[in-house]
């Protein structure tokens, strides 16, 4: 488990292809469509509603935001810290932006008890190197893009300690990690 003083619980939540893309080239997730509608019709939602039900607010990248966004924000009042290099973005449903120590300041100043790292690859690695990670649940799809935006942007090694994993409609595969100190 991790050291941490503060209570603040940083969690990924995120689905890769098998070769490792969360994302095509452009940005676009609708490969995850299939997938959604095998466990949807396996009458579960792969154990979103339980996760979510905690989560106090988010962090994403600038992209990822403005793309959920254009959806409709799905995320009710649960407040949004924006990882960008613009420290003056602004946008709907954005509590702050700015680096990632900016956000987690912020995100502790406020008191947050559970906080989804929910952005890209660049996002990912960001809190990662940061040491926020508290725990990792990845969504692996039995696809191969081929090609994309990576899971994580490149940068040191960490080591992760095997939690659990459990399989899931459509060939999907949840696999647990806490994050080692």
């Amino acid at each position: 488990m991790s050291s941490k003083v503060n209570m603040t619980q940083y969690v990924g939540y995120i689905a890769t292809s098998l070769d490792g893309y969360i994302a095509t080239p452009d940005g676009g997730v609708a490969w995850l469509d299939p997938f959604n509608e095998a466990v949807a019709a396996d009458g579960g939602d792969g154990g979103y509603g339980d996760f979510i039900a905690d989560v106090d607010a988010l962090i994403t990248g600038r992209e990822t935001h403005e793309q959920v966004l254009g959806w409709g924000w799905p995320y009710e009042d649960r407040a949004s810290y924006v990882l960008t290099h613009q420290a003056d973005y602004t946008a709907d449903h954005v509590t702050a932006a700015g680096d990632i120590q900016t956000l987690r300041k912020a995100i502790e100043k406020a008191g947050h008890k559970k906080v989804w790292v929910m952005g890209g690859g660049a996002t990912q690695r960001a809190a990662l190197d940061a040491g926020m990670f508290d725990t990792l649940r990845v969504f692996v799809m039995p696809t191969i893009l081929g090609g994309g935006r990576k899971l994580f942007t490149d940068g040191p090694q960490h080591n992760l300690t095997f939690v659990s994993s459990q399989s899931h409609g459509g060939g999907m595969l949840q696999i647990d990690y806490r994050i080692k100190d």
